[in-house]
């Protein structure tokens, strides 16, 4: 009977329910719905499957956002390290010139 009861709630569906139709007009929920991708602007339920896919593609554009955000971030580091140690030689050349400069007079 167990059995029974969880392959029914595995295939139900509260969008498509008669009985929450008041509840899922409500604008407040709508609106959720809609930005959850759930329904369609003209009301329409998704299909599962089409949600599933729409989920993985923002997943994995997330996943590769968040990739160039941190190679950017890396090559930035990358940038600042290698000014910082052009500025380092430049003013050890500066110096050593200062001091050759000195010796001779």
């Amino acid at each position: 009977m167990s059995h029974l009861n969880s392959s029914f709630l595995s295939a139900y569906n509260s969008l498509a329910d008669k009985h929450l139709a008041g509840y899922f007009n409500n604008t407040r929920i709508r609106r959720h719905l809609q930005r959850a991708g759930l329904i369609t602007r003209s009301g329409g339920i998704v299909p599962e499957k089409e949600l599933r896919l729409k989920l993985i593609r923002r997943d994995h554009q997330r996943r590769i956002r968040a990739c160039l955000s941190q190679a950017i971030f890396h090559k930035v580091l990358d940038i600042e390290r290698h000014r910082r140690i052009e500025i380092k030689r430049k003013l050890e050349d500066f110096a050593r010139k200062e001091h050759v400069h000195k010796m001779k007079v």
